[in-house]
């Protein structure tokens, strides 16, 4: 059975290339979706083997914060992807324990890996 893969990505092209990418390694994309509220009730709905996320999000919530309630509710694996190089912002995120955090814009043979990584 194919893992399931939930991706929280507030750009629409990226978020395709993401889903795209998870396909390709054997996975199924849960849903894809834009903020930190439609991610938790994603949750609820359908419980993911891992989640995409990003660290910026349009809406109420980061993606930082959404994992932290994601993560108080299940113990899910959590990738962050982010074309920022904030230092503080890098800490909260690594504050959450995620498998990993990604640049967007590195190679894709790399946000491949890091993606199998995640699915490990």
């Amino acid at each position: 059975m194919p893992k399931k893969i939930l991706i929280v990505e507030d750009e629409q092209l990226i978020g395709l290339m993401l889903a795209e990418n998870v396909r390709e390694l054997g996975c199924q994309v849960t849903t894809v979706v834009t903020n930190g509220q439609a991610a938790v009730r994603a949750i609820r709905n359908e419980l993911p083997d891992a989640i995409l996320m990003d660290i910026s999000l349009d809406g109420v919530m980061d993606g930082i914060e959404t994992a932290r309630i994601i993560k108080a509710k299940q113990d899910i694996p959590i990738l962050f992807f982010t074309g920022y190089q904030d230092q503080q912002l890098l800490d909260r995120a690594r504050a959450i324990r995620p498998v990993g955090i990604v640049d967007k814009l590195d190679t894709t043979d790399n946000i491949r890996a890091a993606i199998s990584s995640l699915l490990q």
